[in-house]
């Protein structure tokens, strides 16, 4: 049983955020990804690149993903598209905040690190965040590397997935790379999946199982081989409808159906998978119960707003942020990035503030 006991001292100010409209909150990050779109396009016309960071991705204090056409960000509509490729290393900035939630995940991973019962859990949070970066900071962090020496991370889109790729088959082979499972495998596997059903097709024993359900089979039997008898983590980040990675992960009713998610991951070792979505129902549907969500909101702590801000300009312009009345400048910060980590350091790049040797404070824009 998960306890929420690391939140209790700050319930009240997520009672407060959760009071604000998601739809305003939304409509406010997509003006700033608006304006981040121009002056991102400016830059790349300067510069003749399309990186802000050594990794090759935007960085940010919130998920780890490029600006998105604030066009595709409305009430009903998610933004499918320009997603990006996460890793487990940790984001080439200072993290700030995240003190209780990565409590909490600690706590889920190591307090209870004699237990043999696997167990999965759920980040749910909206795009920005951070997500992404509070994963990475645990999955990074010394005590959890003691325990778990088999470490997954495993980014729920890849560039290079095949249009064609079953989504499920995917995820499988990227988890079986990360083992160090080859790719000639795969190809066997393959290839012995279509021969077995084309032979009793032809030997008039149609079937109803698929050369593709039967591929994936394959695929969570070796990696059930692979992780038996090992305690191991695995980091699913960004999972999306469109991953069809909707399968309940510690489900024993379907363990008989050899195509079924949960059959890939051994139950008895003391295996842990973290997923990260914002998507809440797929969310439960793949960790189960609502003691295995873990919600992260948005920062209500308006001085780590701030020090993500000032970071980021400092980063980016090699200047200090010092404004004149710092507390109505925090105030304006927060009701301007609605305490999400991703749209604070977007602001940081179209939105700089400084302190000259008068004491007037100049800005790029009016903030």
């Amino acid at each position: 049983m998960l306890h929420h006991s690391f939140f209790s001292e700050t319930q009240e100010e997520l009672m407060g955020q959760e009071k604000k409209s998601t739809s305003d909150i939304d409509e406010k990050l997509a003006t700033i990804q608006l304006s981040f779109d121009i002056e991102y396009a400016k830059w790349l016309s300067r510069n003749q690149s399309g990186s802000f960071s050594k990794h090759g991705n935007l960085s940010t204090d919130g998920d780890s993903s490029p600006t998105r056409n604030s066009s595709s960000i409305s009430k009903k509509v998610r933004p499918k598209a320009n997603r990006v490729e996460t890793s487990s290393e940790l984001p080439d900035h200072h993290i700030h905040g995240f003190v209780n939630e990565k409590l909490f995940l600690k706590n889920f991973l190591l307090k209870q690190k004699e237990s043999e019962e696997f167990k999965s859990l759920a980040i749910v949070g909206k795009y920005g965040v951070g997500k992404t970066t509070l994963c990475q900071d645990v999955f990074n962090d010394e005590k959890v590397k003691q325990v778990y020496i088999l470490r997954i991370w495993v980014s729920m889109y890849s560039k290079e997935t095949k249009e064609d790729e079953d989504p499920k088959i995917d995820v499988v082979k990227k988890i079986l790379r990360s083992l160090g499972i080859e790719d000639e495998m795969f190809e066997h596997i393959k290839t012995e999946a279509e021969e077995e059903k084309s032979i009793n097709d032809e030997a008039g024993e149609p079937e109803e199982e698929t050369v593709k359900e039967k591929e994936l089979s394959r695929l969570l039997y070796a990696l059930h081989l692979n992780l038996i008898g090992k305690k191991y983590l695995i980091v699913l980040d960004d999972v999306w409808e469109d991953n069809e990675w909707n399968q309940r992960l510690d489900d024993k009713k379907n363990q008989q159906d050899k195509s079924h998610l949960s059959c890939g991951f051994p139950k008895g070792f003391g295996g842990r998978v973290i997923m990260t979505s914002r998507d809440e129902r797929l969310a439960k549907e793949i960790v189960g119960e609502e003691e295995n969500l873990q919600h992260l909101f948005p920062r209500s702590d308006a001085e780590s707003v701030l020090e993500i801000y000032k970071d980021a300009v400092k980063a980016e312009l090699k200047i200090e942020v010092n404004p004149r009345y710092p507390g109505r400048f925090k105030q304006e910060l927060m009701d301007k990035s609605c305490g999400i980590p991703l749209a604070a350091r977007m602001l940081a790049r179209i939105e700089p503030v400084k302190v000259d040797e008068t004491g007037d404070m100049e800005r790029k824009k009016s903030f």
